[in-house]
């Protein structure tokens, strides 16, 4: 006999054994195609966000048959500790393995999230779905991925499965609902009279309905533009990333502002995924163009390291007087020249509270590092070998709190999606740790000072 006529009846009753979890309000994640399908309605039923969960499963390179962890949609690597201890596999080793997993996903990525922006899920209750439950394999990688990104509590469910794979799930998630266990299990397929496919299209159609039901859910970033006078009286180019929600005095909110490398800009295609990244973990993320580059007054060909930092000071001064920045928690994040522009203005202003330099051209001033008070994560590339030297020699100069991050296999520009995303995610991690990022609770629109709101441009 049957258990369930179709999904819709099957997400009904597993609807009615979760409501006590509607006071907790959880993020309700489905896992394509079926369990997104059972999610929309549990969702529905707890008035709860919903998403996507989108992770690649990755097999042992010497068994096939062993899931011993994901990847999720921006190159996270996630492990089953269970699994990789047994085939005694690391993060490192998989990376061959997730870059190729990691293409495949992005196709399914480019859709979706073109109809419904992703939620974070840092520090939230996470109600991770299926439609059944049969090596529970799938849902240990959701897991694992899940709490790497920062879920403060997972929980997951499915309306039935087998009662040998719920066991480890409940040695991994904080709570497990399935409802049905037969004993006699033969398949999730067995569980349902009709058990037809689902393809992407169905699934697109049901994020669809839920943007369009859902407007408020998914506040996005807010970027915008100012001009902001340095020392010699040049216009700098400015683009601040404001969490979602931020209005006019509310916070004060942690910032980090941006030095670029030579021939680059606040657009840099490394920066921004950190600095909006920041901005949906309550971080202000500043990115600024120097004399001479981007959209700032001045020509490339006259810009001096003296200029540089002077431009920093300039930028720097103007953040702290903002209503929305905390002047207590500003970190700086440096690329190439702009590593040692950050690391000098760090080296002078113990009021840093954190920094990451990625491939920090140094020259001779690695003793800089030595009077520098803010904590300092150093990102190196691994195949950037003209680096290697003057990146461990400036690791070493370092008194404070430090770590030296080398990304294997990776070039100093990070093309590389996997690589970009450890690079990213390090460099989030690392400054909202020492920045202590505060929350906000407020939902309306940001409004720039009064002061500054002719030159203040919304770009998105």
């Amino acid at each position: 006999m049957r258990l369930f006529k179709n999904r819709s009846d099957a997400a009904n009753e597993l609807a009615r054994d979760l409501a006590f979890l509607k006071e907790e309000q959880p993020l309700v994640l489905g896992i394509p195609n079926g369990g997104l399908q059972i999610a929309a309605i549990v969702a529905e039923s707890l008035d709860a966000p919903l998403d996507i969960l989108l992770i690649h499963k990755l097999h042992a390179p010497d068994d096939s048959e062993q899931i011993v962890g994901a990847v999720d949609e921006h190159g996270r690597i996630s492990m089953i500790q269970s699994a990789s201890r047994w085939h005694h596999l690391t993060t490192k080793e998989m990376i061959p393995a997730a870059r190729s997993a990691f293409k495949v996903l992005q196709t399914r990525r480019a859709r979706f999230r073109a109809i419904l922006p992703e939620t974070d899920v840092r520090n939230r209750t996470v109600l991770i779905i299926d439609h059944g439950i049969e090596t529970g394999a799938t849902m240990l990688a959701a897991i694992a991925s899940v709490r790497d990104r920062g879920a403060r509590k997972v929980i997951v469910a499915a309306p039935a499965g087998m009662s040998k794979a719920t066991w480890q799930l409940h040695d991994n998630a904080d709570a497990v609902v399935i409802p049905h266990v037969p004993s006699n299990f033969r398949g999730i397929n067995y569980f349902y009279k009709v058990f037809e496919d689902i393809p992407d299209s169905v699934v697109a159609s049901i994020l669809q309905r839920w943007a369009f039901s859902k407007p408020d859910q998914h506040a996005g970033v807010k970027t915008f533009i100012l001009r902001i006078k340095n020392a010699r009286q040049q216009e700098l180019h400015c683009e601040l990333d404001f969490p979602p929600g931020v209005t006019r005095g509310s916070g004060p909110y942690p910032a980090v502002i941006f030095t670029h490398d030579l021939q680059s800009d606040a657009k840099s295609q490394r920066s921004v995924p950190i600095s909006r990244r920041l901005a949906k973990r309550g971080v202000i993320g500043v990115r600024m163009d120097f004399s001479g580059h981007g959209r700032s007054d001045g020509d490339c060909e006259d810009v001096t390291l003296p200029q540089m930092i002077e431009d920093l000071r300039a930028i720097y001064d103007f953040v702290q007087t903002l209503d929305e920045v905390d002047e207590n928690s500003i970190g700086l994040n440096g690329a190439g020249n702009g590593g040692l522009v950050a690391l000098c203005h760090a080296a002078n202003d113990s009021l840093i509270k954190a920094m990451v330099l990625r491939g920090p051209v140094i020259g001779n001033r690695h003793k800089e590092a030595r009077r520098v008070t803010a904590p300092t994560l150093i990102i190196h590339a691994e195949r950037d070998t003209v680096l290697t030297d003057s990146v461990a020699q400036l690791d070493h100069e370092f008194i404070v709190t430090h770590q030296l991050l080398q990304i294997p296999d990776s070039t100093r520009l990070f093309h590389d999606p996997i690589s970009r995303e450890l690079m990213v995610s390090a460099s989030v991690d690392w400054l909202v740790k020492h920045l202590s990022a505060k929350k906000s609770s407020v939902n309306s629109r940001f409004e720039p000072p009064q002061q500054d709101a002719a030159s203040i441009h919304k770009s998105e």
